[in-house]
């Protein structure tokens, strides 16, 4: 595929839909002063600058400085689209519609919002060799240790009422063949995959988990009306040296410190807030009262383990995920794994 095609103009035109929304607040876009040297495009009565293709650009780090120009071009043409469709818009009055308010203010609001946060962690001191060498040594199942699975997975429509059912199952079964058989004759739905993956693709409960699992075993992850029961086909170690690890680390920890000062921080201006609770929303005052976190402002999510995204020398200039082999490692012992024809038909479902 070229670097910049239909799908690139695509991009183009949606990553400008939230300047258009804000610019519909204002008298018009076609109609503010532009320095001459600085039009890229005019469109009837409106300009199109050097600057907004600038800023646009920015948003795509992909773009190589060789193809800046071309992309320029691509993005400029989205642009006129867009004026076209700014200048009708205007013309028609949209901007005066209540849901186009509404879309413009939380616009205005998400970008100030995203501003301030920003600008909040600026300050954010940098992780300390010792913090970056500190978790390389507390994580050995990432790195020292690491190991890359082979694993099938499947995912169960199982209500709570069944879910003990299917555990039993799982509990008796020789494997995911004889799993998928049973919840066939239960007529409990399920679709089945099968891959590679390496400790830092597991969700961050489950790493240590598998670490210590054996070939042959399986783990089930609960998930609201569905269970995903995940098979250890075969594992096999491939650890990562510091030298390799400590890149992506230190990011990683960047990027959770930067976290962790701006949910403190909202949590600080909350406390200092005065929030009252309305209408039908008034029990969030109870809820804040007993120190759970109310629903407008949830807890951010756990992280997730670091990637372990390596520049690899001398191979290609960016940087690539550690080498995975290219079919699942053979299975340690017989009647643990689902057979290749199997797994094609997604565990013996059409």
């Amino acid at each position: 595929m070229a670097p910049f095609d239909k799908p690139a103009l695509r991009w183009a035109r949606l990553l400008a839909v939230p300047a258009a929304v804000a610019c519909l607040g204002l008298t018009g876009c076609g109609e503010r002063p532009a320095d001459a040297t600085q039009v890229a495009a005019r469109v009837n009565k409106g300009d199109i600058t050097v600057h907004q293709i600038n800023f646009l650009l920015q948003q795509d780090r992909s773009v190589r400085p060789e193809q800046s120009d071309a992309a320029g071009r691509r993005v400029l043409e989205g642009l006129i689209d867009q004026e076209l469709a700014v200048q009708k818009a205007l013309e028609l009055k949209l901007d005066r519609e209540p849901r186009i308010v509404q879309a413009m203010e939380a616009a205005r609001r998400d970008v100030l919002a995203r501003a301030y946060n920003e600008r909040l962690v600026q300050g954010v001191a940098k992780p300390t060799p010792e913090e970056v060498r500190k978790y390389y040594d507390e994580q050995p199942d990432l790195f020292k240790e690491r190991k890359v699975y082979s694993l099938q997975e499947m995912l169960i429509d199982a209500p709570p009422d069944k879910q003990a059912w299917v555990k039993q199952q799982l509990a008796s079964a020789t494997g995911a063949k004889a799993l998928a058989e049973s919840l066939k004759a239960a007529g409990l739905p399920f679709m089945g995959t099968q891959g590679v993956k390496g400790a830092e693709q597991l969700p961050m409960g489950l790493v240590q988990r598998f670490a210590a699992m054996k070939d042959g075993e399986s783990a089930v992850v609960s998930e609201g009306h569905q269970l995903r029961v995940i098979f250890v086909v075969a594992s096999r170690s491939d650890p990562v040296a510091f030298e390799r690890a400590s890149g992506p680390i230190e990011m990683y920890l960047a990027n959770l410190a930067r976290r962790r000062a701006v949910d403190e921080n909202i949590k600080a201006l909350r406390s200092a807030a005065q929030i009252a609770y309305q209408g039908r929303f008034a029990d969030g005052a109870a809820t804040a009262a007993s120190g759970a976190t109310p629903a407008s402002a949830p807890d951010l999510p756990a992280m997730a383990p670091v990637p372990v995204q390596i520049q690899v020398p001398d191979s290609s200039p960016q940087p690539v995920q550690l080498p995975m082999p290219e079919a699942a490692p053979a299975p340690a012992s017989a009647g643990s794994a689902i057979s290749p024809d199997l797994a094609k038909k997604g565990l013996g479902l059409k």
